[in-house]
């Protein structure tokens, strides 16, 4: 009769969802291991990348289920069963958590348990003085293979990989808190994905790349790669969406067939997922949970919040409000210019100019905007980026420009105006007759999870000037009203 190990051993050739179930005990002894067809479709996407059959894939999946303990540290080990010559590369937003993954590949490979089975393949290599701080960073195995780790901000100069693995790399609180911090750390991760472990592979044709994380922003590392093309993607959120259903070059990855169907209701019951999303809140949930960084409704601005008219009303104030770049190259944020107006207490959206323009196109757009639109005398211009130069440029041309010093973040600047939209005082212009304003609409509700907020800030520079001066001219009114008694 075969020995426990020699059966463990044979299953673990079948696939790695086999060889998770035999290894549990070794990584997790406290607690009991759940299959899931979920973790299925991860283990069949993994070997697929070992196999070479996937170059490069995404996978999207959210938090607390096993994404990380079976990319990170049960497909690792397993590999080596198969190909102990594999080199891997793992990274992560800060350097504690890609050591707590690493060590608990270690202790898996030293147990007993993994040691009767493929010990001979193996050899743990301390390479600082400080072996315990060494080995939870790099160890090898015998024919050549290693796991290497490293973070967002490390290096990883001299080593190469054969896979290399960023599992979350990007910290959920940089992208929910302010959008300036949002962009930099975006940036900083694109571009060390780009450059830095761009260069740091075995082979650019043969080697493999594998994104793991929850979708926290459209312009995020798994958002840019997927609109780079060249990547699958394993999308699996915690309620089934019909109209997102997931496909891959492995075929159709997600047996659920219902809207709202779970994706694990053991781990996460539904009384589980409704407490998550309460207290994740929309936005939290649409990235978190449903891998989707804007949800249906819209972010901050709603989407069944935004009116309409159909017929330009006769507004009593006009304002014009730009938001500059500082180049007008392919990869620059826009210009955008707006018009807005008052009438009867509410706020009409009245006109726009978007593009990728430099100076000298900016103000030749807000000459052309002003003689559209000469009411709009007030000509709000944010004091950043090319706006200074394109006030020097005109201010012996064209009366009214002001540099405006915007105060607070982006996201409090949105806020203070959002409730003009909820109670319906802002009126949009309608498709038919102004069909740009659809992806307005689209900025607005990705807000501040969208590729570009150009329009949005726009949009709070004059609705806030706007409102303030309404509330001056209110206060001024009822100080008259004193006066006259």
């Amino acid at each position: 009769m075969a020995s426990l190990a020699t059966i463990e051993h044979e299953l673990a050739n079948r696939g790695l969802r086999h060889y998770i179930k035999a290894a549990w005990d070794e990584v997790e002894p406290s607690s009991i291991y759940v299959s899931n067809w979920h973790i299925d479709a991860i283990c069949e996407h993994l070997e697929a990348v070992l196999d070479g059959e996937i170059r490069r894939l995404v996978i999207n999946v959210p938090p607390g289920t096993m994404k990380s303990l079976t990319c990170s540290v049960f497909f690792p080990t397993w590999a080596w069963t198969q190909e102990p010559q594999t080199r891997f590369i793992y990274a992560c937003y800060n350097d504690q958590l890609s050591r707590r993954d690493s060590r608990k590949c270690r202790r898996l490979i030293g147990s007993d348990w993994y040691q009767e089975r493929w010990g001979y393949r193996y050899r743990i290599l301390d390479t600082r003085r400080d072996k315990a701080e060494d080995s939870s960073r790099i160890f090898h195995t015998n024919e050549g293979g290693f796991r290497l780790i490293t973070s967002i901000k490390g290096g990883v100069t001299g080593e190469h990989a054969h896979i290399q693995v960023v599992d979350d790399p990007l910290k959920p609180l940089e992208v929910t808190g302010s959008l300036a911090i949002s962009k930099t750390a975006l940036e900083r991760v694109l571009t060390w994905w780009n450059d830095t472990m761009a260069t740091r592979m075995v082979s650019a044709q043969q080697s493999a790349r594998i994104i793991i994380m929850q979708r926290l922003h459209m312009g995020d590392l798994a958002g840019e790669m997927l609109r780079a093309g060249g990547y699958e993607h394993l999308c699996l959120p915690m309620e089934y969406e019909p109209k997102r259903k997931c496909m891959t070059c492995l075929g159709e990855p997600d047996p659920r067939t219902e809207a709202g169907e779970l994706l694990d209701p053991v781990r996460y019951p539904r009384e589980a997922v409704d407490q998550l999303k309460e207290e994740l809140g929309p936005r939290g949930t649409a990235a978190q949970l449903q891998q989707d960084p804007t949800p249906a409704s819209g972010n901050l601005f709603k989407r069944e919040k935004f009116k309409h008219y159909t017929k330009r009303p006769p507004c009593t104030q006009m304002i014009q409000s730009w938001d500059c770049t500082f180049k007008d190259l392919d990869t620059s944020d826009f210009v955008v210019g707006q018009v807005w107006g008052i009438y009867e207490g509410d706020y009409y959206f009245l006109a726009q100019t978007r593009g990728r323009l430099n100076v000298s196109a900016t103000c030749r757009a807000i000459e052309k905007m002003t003689k559209r639109y000469p009411k709009a005398v007030s000509k709000l211009v944010e004091d950043k980026a090319n706006g200074p130069a394109v006030v020097a440029l005109l201010k012996k041309k064209i009366p009214g420009l002001k540099l405006v010093n915007p105060q607070g973040g982006k996201e409090a600047r949105a806020n203070a105006v959002e409730p003009l939209f909820d109670a319906g005082n802002v009126y949009l212009p309608d498709p038919s007759i102004a069909p740009w304003i659809k992806e307005y609409e689209e900025e607005m509700v990705a807000f501040p999870s969208g590729l570009n907020d150009d329009q949005v800030d726009a949009t709070t520079q004059a609705l806030n000037e706007l409102y303030r001066k309404s509330i001056d001219r209110l206060k001024a009114a009822m100080a008259a009203a004193r006066g006259g008694r």
